[in-house]
Formats: C-alpha cells, sequence, structure tokens
C-alpha cells in the first residue's frame, strides 16, 4: 500500500517551523548567556567609571583644602599676627598694628573659609609650643571662637609634631574620629586634619590646623545604593564607611579588628602591592577598588561591590520575555509561510507531472507545457520546453563524448607522469646540492677553526721550545766542560720531559677539541670554556688583549665539542674585532669579558669586547653564510654561520647586541639536570 504523499508546501511550512523551533532555543540559550555577561559587564565598567569620578572628587576636594591653608598660610595677616605676637609690646613694627588688630582680621578670614566650606568645622593656630592662640568651632551652622580657658596644648599630637618637622610641605593626617581633652566627641565626627607650619623671618613659629568631617568632605550621602555597596577603608583596611554595617566603622578607635578583607578575602593582596586599582567579577560579585591618593605615602580606598546574582535576575527575566516574543513570531511567520507557499508552488506541482511523463518516455516524447507567468516559475517552464527540444540533441553529443573521454584521460595521465618524473629529479639534484653546500660550509667552518687553533697552538709551543732549546746548548755547554754528571742529566731529562709533556697536552687538547661528539652529555659550562681558553690565552697575550671570566659552575645538556668551538669562534671574532679597531684608531688594551650565570630555567652567557661593535645596518646579517665584514681574504663569513647553526642545534638562542665602545654575544640554553 502506497504512503500517502505530503505536499511541497506543508513541508517548507513544518520546516520552517522546526528551524524557527530550533532557532528560538539556540537564540534563547545565546541570549540568556549574553544577557548575563553584558549586564555584568556594562555594571562593572558603570562601578569603574563612578569610582573614578569619585576618586577625581575626592582629590578635588582635598585639593581644594590644601589650597585653603596655603592662603591662611601665607596671608599677610597671618604674618603681622605672629610678629606682633612673638612682640613683647604685642605690637608690629612693620605694618603699625597690634596683635588685637592682626587676631581680629584672621578670625574674620577663618570664619568665612568656614562657612564657605561645610565639612570645615574646626580652624585652629598654634603657636611653636603647641599652644591654641586661636580656635573656632562650628556648631549648627554658627561660628564659635572658643575662650581662651578652654583652649589646649597640642605639642603631643601627631599631626602637631609632623607638621613642625616637614618644612613647607602640607601634613595630612590619618583618618579618625576626633577627640576633645582626650576623649571621644559625641556625637562621633569622622575627621582628616591638614596643618601647615608658618614661618617668619625664615623661622617656624607656629601652625595652621583645619579640622574637616570627612561624611561632607568626602559627601558620603550620595553614595548610598541598595543594589551597589560602597566602602571606605584606610591603607590598614579598617572600614571608615559601611552603610550595610556602621558599626564595623572605625573599629580600631573602640579595640574592634573590623577590616574590610575580612568580609572580602579576594582584596588582602590589594593592600599589600603598590598596585593603585583592583578589578575583579568572580562568581559573587563585581568588585572595583581603587586606591585615592592624598599624599604620597597616605591615601584611602574606595571600593564599591555588586552581587552577580542580581544581574543574573535581570537576564533571566530578559530571556523569557525574549523567548514569548520569539515564539509568537515563529508561529506567525509560520502561518503565513504556509499559505504562500501553496500559492507559489502550484505551478511547480504541474512541472512535477510533466516531468515525470517524460523520464517514463526516457525522453522520446514531447509534451505541451501550459503555464503563463511572468515570474521566475514562468522562466522555469520556457527553460523546461528548451530543454526537452535540446534533449535529445544532448543525449547523441553525451554519449560520443564519452567514447572519447577515456582515450583523452589515458593521453593526459601519461604526460602528468612525465612531468611528475622530470619535477622530482629536479628535487632531488636541489637538494643534493644544498646538502653539499651546508657540507662545505661546515668543513669550511671546521678548517678555519682549525687555523684559529693551530695558530693558538704556535703560541702555546713558542716558549717551551725555546726552552727545550736552550736546556739542549746548556747540556752541551755543560758536556763540553766536563761537568756532566748523572744528577744533572736527570733534572735535565725531568725538567725537558715535563715540557714535552705540556706540549703533548696540548696536542691531546686540540684533538679533543675537534673530536666529533657522539652522543648529547650534561657538561660544565665553566670547565669548557676554561680549557677553550687555555688554548688561546697564550694567542691572546701576544696580541695585548685582556680576557676576564665570571663564570658559575652551572651545566647544559648538549655537545661539548662544539660547544667549546662556539665559544672559540666567539673569542676569534671579539680578537679580530680588537685588532681592526687598532688599525683604525691606534693601539689600547683590548679587553674580552666572558660570563656565565643561569636564572630559573636557563644558562645565560655572555662574550664581550671593546672592539667597536657591529654597524647597526648589518647587524641582522652577521649570521648569513659568507657574510663578513673583513678586507678580502682575512674572513670566510662562516664563523657566526656556524655559531648560530650550532646554538640552535643544541636548541639555544643567541643574540647580538652593541654596548658602549664593542658588542656583546648573549647565548641562551636551558639548564641541564
Amino acid at each position: 500500500m502506497k504512503s500517502k504523499k505530503i505536499s511541497i508546501s506543508i513541508k517548507i511550512a513544518l520546516l520552517v517551523m522546526i528551524v524557527s523551533l530550533f532557532g528560538v532555543g539556540i537564540i534563547s540559550y545565546f541570549s540568556y548567556s549574553q544577557a548575563k555577561e553584558i549586564f555584568i559587564q556594562n555594571t562593572a565598567n558603570r562601578i569603574a567609571r563612578d569610582v573614578n569620578q569619585y576618586q577625581k572628587e575626592l582629590e578635588n576636594n582635598m585639593d581644594k583644602l590644601k589650597y585653603n591653608i596655603r592662603i591662611l598660610t601665607f596671608n599677610p595677616s597671618t604674618k603681622g599676627f605672629f610678629r606682633a605676637y612673638l612682640d613683647p609690646y604685642k605690637y608690629d613694627e612693620k605694618t603699625n598694628r597690634t596683635y588685637g588688630d592682626y587676631k581680629n582680621d584672621l578670625i574674620t578670614i577663618m570664619s568665612l573659609m568656614m562657612k564657605q566650606n561645610a565639612s570645615y568645622y574646626q580652624v585652629r593656630i598654634l603657636n611653636d609650643n603647641g599652644d591654641e592662640i586661636i580656635k573656632l568651632e562650628k556648631d549648627n551652622g554658627n561660628i564659635i571662637q572658643i575662650p581662651e580657658n578652654k583652649l589646649q596644648n597640642k605639642k603631643h599630637r601627631e599631626y602637631f609634631t609632623e607638621a613642625m618637622q616637614i618644612g613647607n610641605d602640607i601634613y595630612v593626617s590619618n583618618i579618625d574620629l576626633n577627640k576633645e581633652f582626650n576623649k571621644l566627641e559625641f556625637p562621633l565626627r569622622p575627621t582628616v586634619r591638614i596643618a601647615k607650619a608658618i614661618y617668619v623671618n625664615n623661622k617656624k613659629v607656629g601652625i595652621i590646623v583645619i579640622n574637616a568631617n570627612i561624611k561632607k568632605l568626602f559627601e558620603f550621602s550620595k553614595l548610598q545604593n541598595k543594589d551597589i555597596q560602597t566602602y571606605i577603608s584606610d591603607m590598614k583596611g579598617y572600614y571608615i564607611l559601611n552603610f550595610k554595617n556602621p558599626v564595623k566603622e572605625f573599629g580600631f578607635e573602640f579595640g574592634r579588628d573590623y577590616r574590610i578583607y575580612y568580609d572580602f578575602p579576594i582584596l588582602k593582596d590589594f593592600y599589600k602591592t603598590n598596585n593603585h586599582i583592583f578589578s575583579k567579577i568572580s562568581n559573587e560579585n563585581i568588585i572595583e577598588a581603587r586606591k585615592v591618593y592624598f599624599t604620597r605615602d597616605k591615601y584611602i580606598v574606595v571600593t564599591k561591590i555588586a552581587p552577580v546574582d542580581l544581574f543574573k535576575q535581570n537576564a533571566s527575566n530578559y530571556m523569557n520575555k525574549l523567548i514569548l516574543f520569539i515564539l509568537l513570531v515563529t508561529i506567525g511567520i509560520t502561518l503565513i509561510t504556509t499559505i504562500l507557499v501553496k500559492k507559489l508552488t502550484k505551478p511547480i506541482e504541474q512541472l512535477t507531472i510533466i516531468a515525470r511523463k517524460i523520464a517514463a518516455s526516457k525522453g522520446d516524447k514531447s509534451y505541451d507545457i501550459k503555464i503563463e507567468s511572468n515570474d521566475e516559475i514562468g522562466e522555469l517552464a520556457k527553460a523546461f520546453k528548451i530543454m526537452l527540444k535540446s534533449l535529445s540533441a544532448s543525449k547523441k553529443e553525451i554519449e560520443k563524448f564519452a567514447s572519447n573521454l577515456e582515450k583523452e584521460v589515458e593521453k593526459k595521465t601519461k604526460e602528468l607522469q612525465k612531468i611528475n618524473e622530470n619535477l622530482q629529479h629536479i628535487v632531488d639534484e636541489k637538494v643534493n646540492e644544498i646538502r653539499d653546500k651546508e657540507k662545505l660550509i661546515l668543513q669550511q667552518s671546521k678548517m678555519a677553526a682549525m687555523g684559529e687553533m693551530i695558530g693558538a697552538i704556535s703560541h702555546q709551543w713558542r716558549q717551551p721550545l725555546n726552552s727545550l732549546a736552550l736546556n739542549i746548548q746548556i747540556l752541551e755547554d755543560l758536556a763540553e766542560e766536563d761537568q756532566l754528571d748523572e744528577k744533572k742529566v736527570h733534572e735535565f731529562v725531568e725538567k725537558n720531559m715535563q715540557t714535552i709533556q705540556f706540549m703533548s697536552q696540548t696536542i691531546d687538547d686540540f684533538r679533543n677539541f675537534f673530536r666529533k661528539d657522539k652522543s648529547i652529555e650534561n657538561f660544565s659550562v665553566k670547565e669548557a670554556i676554561e680549557k677553550t681558553i687555555s688554548l688561546q690565552k697564550a694567542q691572546l697575550e701576544d696580541h695585548n688583549i685582556t680576557l676576564h671570566t665570571d663564570l658559575e659552575d652551572v651545566y647544559i645538556k648538549g655537545y661539548k665539542n662544539e660547544f667549546m668551538q662556539i665559544i672559540l669562534n666567539l673569542i676569534s671574532n671579539a680578537k679580530d674585532a680588537i685588532e681592526e679597531k687598532r688599525l683604525e684608531v691606534g693601539d689600547f688594551k683590548g679587553l674580552i669579558n666572558i660570563e656565565a650565570k643561569e636564572d630559573k630555567e636557563n644558562v645565560i652567557i655572555k662574550i664581550s669586547d671593546n672592539g667597536g661593535g657591529i654597524p647597526e645596518d648589518i647587524k641582522d646579517r652577521i649570521f648569513e653564510p659568507y657574510f663578513t665584514t673583513k678586507e678580502e681574504g682575512k674572513g670566510t663569513g662562516i664563523g657566526l654561520y656556524m655559531v648560530k647553526e650550532i646554538v640552535e642545534r643544541m636548541h639555544g638562542d643567541i643574540e647580538l647586541v652593541n654596548i658602549e665602545n664593542g658588542a656583546e654575544f648573549v647565548l641562551k640554553f636551558k639548564k641541564g639536570v
């Protein structure tokens, strides 16, 4: 029994429904994730902007406070007041005014300043003994002058001693609760004190102190927010402001250890570092903290914290609304799509029927297509008619083409095989050419190094050979004078055997130096460098070159003899650079330094000289094969190339830097076991 066919319009409608529902699921998932992240990130950005803006406001308010105390300090009335105060007759001879005149002027100036600044609740002038001379207080907006019998001595208070010691700088106190007569003032008044010394005739005569209520100065009232909590703490982490739990504010004044990083441990390290900003989005909170500096060594920390759960809920609400909206739109699109597709696909159904008939006749019959339309479907019907006409001719052409295709494919296949054979031959030739070139470079490098070593050995042997010749001459003279006995013969043999053993050891070192390493080993960098230096020491001395070393006993893993060739080439390169410089500037003391140190992971070797360095325009080319800055015939241009090849073979790095009066090669290898 045949199953009932489903029309294309129904299929398209179902497809639209499925795709839409799938899209709803994907969009909902990503919308929730993105909405949550966007809400959290936008809030974090807003908190950061708020903290930054509040930091600027705090700094501006503190700058204004410092500016005001400077105005009071440098005011002519302040200077005149102290001149009259210090005069036995309370008279200022300079301006012909009395102590009382200046006192009234200062009270007027200080009162006006306190009225203009709501946070200033106390302004005082103290003499150099810490005695209060003038003290104004603000009480419910009224400025009150404290009588002389209630003035106090403050010489033991930190703000007095510090202000008298720091010279012309402004002293800013730590923030604490104000005390009068050594007792906390109630209601509690959080205070910052700012003080500056007063000079008369280049002598400190007293200080001016302004007490500011930080609740007003820092405008705490505008920081309150039910969703985002603002905390302010001092340098030690003690709470200065805590809307959520006010009892923790100024806990140190009551012997209670309430610190912000006890409640938020993630902040603890921030208080121990020199970082000024801390930003963190954790699974629980969004945290933004910033240090606001009042002086170079005093600051407070402003912290804003918002719970992440709040924004997760906002994201969930947003997602639910979005899903509902997308579902309604999907249903509407599906219904409209079904109706439109049903209408549009009717001509296609007609074409389908005709196509089945043509398929059944195998293209041997023609059929009349009666579809008239001015859209793409009409164009399709016309094209279908043309296709039927050309179907028969195309069928014949295809059969003919198929018969010739196999022959053409076989021909082209043979041509490609021939091309591939030629190409492989060319590649093999080039590879062999490169290998031969590399072998030649390696051989040239070894021959150049061997030449250096032979030169070094000739210097090493010069003194022993002279010694042997002299000893033989002495032996001959003793024999002629008949003074040769068994003891002298023994001494002669022993002394000259030592010289011969030294020369033999030199030959052994030369042979070992060029012996090819068979395996990778851990070896001492210090020992390898010192052995290489011993072969070149005499040659360097003959060229008036001093070699200094600072070698730690460190180990690396690699080919010891190849490493010694690196050191040999770099020392020889330094020697040549010094000799070339002497041709330009005259004789001078040549110097080569070799240093070997280690850090946590690497061994670092530095070889430097005072040979003038490498021009910047050719620095990047010195490791190229056959590139040399020496005169023709004096350099092969392969020494530094082979140095780089060996270093990279040992998985190391090499770098050239120009230093004062010369060049420095820096080699870096992984530490050995």
